[in-house]
């Protein structure tokens, strides 16, 4: 429920637990005697649409105004300009993602932004699809009595999910334009697409048999900033997300990890970078975070965090770049 889908979360967790409650109710008071109850059948379907169309209404109306938003602070975040950054916890990612800009931030990179959320639209748009074929087949099994529907509705279900995996995954598909465009909202910051991860439909449980989409490898952005290589490798693992920032610039062997929202230096960090670690600003952003320092660069790797947490990682891998 993180975010502005705060609304559309917390009518879904409570709906479920009124939806179970009024169908229990409705079953409990029918006729035990009637045997074929239509009518207590149409009013348990009744309660789970309304409350299937409420929430996919709810989660719509949420996602314009998250969308709404991102747009009107990446708009308020360029009119600003960027600047130093004394502490880039405390700052929207807008705000982050525009101080840390080293090129003009243009207007394809502010489109390929507000982009992004299109294939957010058209996921709903395809659920609400299969929803609506959904409750068109189903009651109409019990109600009709007869087994048509399924034969009618079932291969229209299936044509819309596979239609829908064939939309994402196929080659120039949404997953192919949205790396596309994250390539070019990053452009102002000094990075390029340059790997990609594979998503591959497979086994995903040799128990069950059941398959599905598997993601194989990160997302890497490369390019150069203030003079140095950087890359930025984003994964998404099996339990949590991961992330590691490098920054290619020859130090001493040293190693720091974070702990209690700050990020300690052991004894073996030279000084410069101790001084540095030393002097960041406590945030509990700064966690499970490893820090090492050698002779093929600075890295700095995270388990877990949210999306856009790189971009401090980044912020604080150049601060140590720079004590160099």
């Amino acid at each position: 429920m993180a975010g502005g889908f705060r609304r559309s979360g917390l009518f879904g967790l409570i709906g479920v637990v009124v939806v179970a409650i009024l169908v229990a109710a409705i079953a409990l008071n029918g006729d035990s005697t009637d045997p074929n109850p239509k009518g207590t059948i149409t009013l348990i379907f009744g309660v789970i649409a309304i409350f299937v169309v409420i929430l996919f209404v709810l989660q719509r109306s949420d996602l314009e105004k998250v969308a709404g938003g991102d747009a009107k602070a990446v708009q308020r975040a360029v009119a600003e300009g960027g600047g130093p950054i004394e502490n880039p916890t405390t700052m929207e990612e807008q705000q982050l993602w525009a101080a840390l800009a080293i090129k003009p931030i243009d207007n394809e990179a502010l489109e390929a932004r507000g982009a992004m959320w299109d294939s957010s639209r058209r996921s709903q748009k395809l659920g609400w699809v299969v929803m609506a074929l959904i409750f068109l087949t189903v009651p109409s099994i019990y109600l009709l009595e007869s087994f048509v529907p399924l034969l009618i509705g079932g291969p229209l279900i299936a044509i819309a999910a596979l239609y829908g995996s064939f939309r994402a995954l196929a080659p120039g598909g949404e997953m192919d334009q949205g790396y596309e465009r994250v390539g070019r909202a990053m452009a102002p910051l000094g990075f390029e697409v340059t790997e990609r991860p594979q998503v591959n439909i497979e086994v995903r449980e040799a128990t069950t048999g059941r398959v599905g989409p598997k993601i194989h490898g990160a997302l890497v952005l490369s390019g150069e900033r203030h003079g140095r290589q950087v890359s930025v490798r984003l994964g998404s693992g099996e339990v949590s997300s991961h992330s590691e920032v490098t920054v290619r610039v020859a130090t001493p062997a040293f190693k720091a990890k974070s702990r209690d929202g700050k990020v300690r230096p052991g004894d073996d960090v030279p000084a410069p970078f101790a001084t540095a670690l030393r002097g960041m600003p406590n945030s509990t952003l700064w966690k499970k975070l490893v820090i090492e320092g050698g002779p093929e660069g600075i890295v700095v790797a995270r388990k877990g965090g949210a999306q856009a947490d790189w971009l401090c990682d980044l912020w604080l891998a150049e601060r140590l770049a720079d004590a160099a």
